[in-house]
């Protein structure tokens, strides 16, 4: 006799809502009200897979580029203001998307939801800034896969499996490409798929739907969106 099926209860359990801003851009609040804290997240739907044939690792470049001072703020203050709350941050970069999130108490949510919305179209960090970001991804990849056996050959068995593919292509980047990357190549990647109508805004924990949409709205809903290209590799 064929079982009934176990009811979905994962949405039951996180509780999760969205919502989308007038400019495109998604929202999902997970309320979680055990403590006074929250993490805040935005995802582009954009990764390593988007890059330009010959332009490797840029995705992760510009990754690492969005904490180097916007229109508004100066090189690393984005970090610093966010440890002096007493919170934490941190990005990543994979084939798929690209991530930012910060986790902070709860009465600080709208100073990081203005500082993120401030990089997402007002990145403009010092050329300085940019060649010496250059070296620290060149270093971070000999680091993590050219003096790590097991990473070098994870590295060469992915291409290997995806030769004609953008999987095939290290998160990374290859360090030939890497070295010749230019703020020019970030700029173009930025402007092409970092816009609110690309991102999903993510917030978890001490929440409330009520309060929140009109923050998002506030703060967010006067991005301005963009024209995003189709992913071409999909």
């Amino acid at each position: 006799m064929a079982q009934n099926a176990a009811p979905d209860t994962r949405t039951r359990v996180f509780n999760a809502e969205s919502f989308t801003l007038a400019n495109g851009m998604t929202v999902v609040v997970i309320p979680n009200h055990r403590v006074p804290v929250i993490t805040h997240m935005v995802w582009y739907r954009v990764g390593a897979a988007d890059e330009p044939v010959g332009k490797s690792g840029i995705a992760h470049f510009l990754e690492h580029l969005m904490f180097k001072g916007t229109d508004t703020m100066k090189p690393g203050e984005f970090s610093k203001v966010i440890r002096g709350l007493g919170g934490n941050d941190n990005a990543f970069t994979s084939q798929d998307y690209t991530a930012y999130f910060q986790s902070i108490s709860v009465e600080h949510l709208e100073k990081v939801m203005t500082m993120e919305a401030s990089r997402m179209r007002g990145l403009n960090p010092p050329l300085a800034e940019v060649d010496s970001e250059r070296q620290v991804i060149l270093e971070e990849r000999r680091q993590r896969i050219e003096n790590d056996p097991r990473a070098y050959m994870a590295e060469q068995m992915r291409y290997a499996l995806f030769p004609n593919h953008p999987y095939g292509t290290p998160n990374i980047g290859w360090a030939s490409e890497m070295a010749e990357l230019s703020w020019d190549d970030a700029k173009a990647m930025y402007d092409t798929w970092y816009a609110p109508n690309n991102a999903i805004l993510v917030v978890a924990g001490d929440v409330k739907m009520e309060t929140f949409k009109p923050l998002a709205e506030k703060i967010y809903g006067g991005l301005v969106p963009e024209d995003v290209p189709e992913r071409q590799w999909r």
